[in-house]
C-alpha cells in the first residue's frame, strides 16, 4: 500500500471508523491503478526483467535500483550461470533505473536489427521498500479521495444520478462531473504520476 489508512483519513479530514472498510477497498484500487499507468511497482522488492540486448542501455522499470543481483546476456535466452555478465562490464545509474554497457551493445546488433535481440538480456534486481516518492503519495491520496467523494454522493442519492434533490426545505445541489463520475481520472492525479511513468520495454 503506497499509505497508511490513518494517513489517508488525516489528508481527507475523516475521523471515526466507519467509512474504514470502503476507504480500505478504495486504496486497494488505487494502488493497482497507479501501479498499472506508471508501469512500475512501489513497494520494493525482487523483480526479474528481460530486455533488447543489442543496445548499450537498458531502462529498467523500477527504480531507485538497490541491488543489481545478476545481469545475463544469452542469444538462446536460457540465461545459465556462464551468461552472466562481470560487473565491470556495465554501469548502473540507480537513482534513475539504467544500466549501461562500458563496451559497446551488450550484443552486437544484427542487420537491420530494431530492438535487435529481443528477449536476450535478463536482469534481477532489488528496489527499496518505503521509497515511494511524495509526488506519488499525493496522487494517492487524491485518487482515493476523488472515489470516496463519486461513492458517497451516489449513497446520498440511492445510486439515482440526481444533480439536485429536496428534503422538505433543504434543496441540495450537486454539479453533474461529482454524480456521473466524469472525468473517470482528476487531471491533477494524471499530472503528479506522469513523470514517473516507466518507459516501455
Amino acid at each position: 500500500m503506497l499509505e497508511t489508512l490513518a494517513n489517508v483519513k488525516l489528508a481527507l479530514g475523516i475521523s471515526g471508523t466507519d467509512s474504514d472498510g470502503l476507504l480500505e477497498r478504495l486504496m486497494t484500487s488505487a494502488g493497482e491503478w497507479i501501479r498499472e499507468y506508471t508501469g512500475r511497482e512501489w513497494t520494493g522488492g525482487t523483480f526479474t526483467e528481460v530486455h533488447a540486448a543489442g543496445y548499450t542501455l537498458v531502462f529498467l522499470r523500477n527504480f531507485p535500483v538497490e541491488t543489481l543481483v545478476s545481469l545475463k546476456v544469452d542469444p538462446k535466452r536460457e540465461f545459465g550461470p556462464y551468461t552472466e555478465r562481470p560487473l565491470t562490464s556495465f554501469v548502473v545509474h540507480r537513482e534513475r533505473g539504467v544500466v549501461e554497457s562500458v563496451d559497446g551493445p551488450f550484443l552486437e546488433p544484427q542487420d537491420g536489427g530494431n530492438g535487435d535481440w529481443p528477449g536476450a538480456l535478463q536482469v534481477v534486481y532489488t528496489t527499496p521498500s518505503g521509497a515511494t516518492p511524495v509526488a506519488v503519495r499525493e496522487a494517492f491520496i487524491q485518487l482515493v479521495g476523488y472515489w470516496y467523494r463519486l461513492t458517497r454522493t451516489a449513497m446520498v442519492q440511492n445510486h439515482e444520478l440526481l444533480v439536485s434533490q429536496q428534503s422538505g426545505t433543504e434543496m441540495k445541489t450537486w454539479p453533474w462531473p461529482a454524480v456521473s463520475g466524469l472525468p473517470r481520472m482528476p487531471a491533477g492525479v494524471v499530472q503528479l504520476l506522469q513523470p514517473f511513468r516507466a518507459p516501455p520495454l
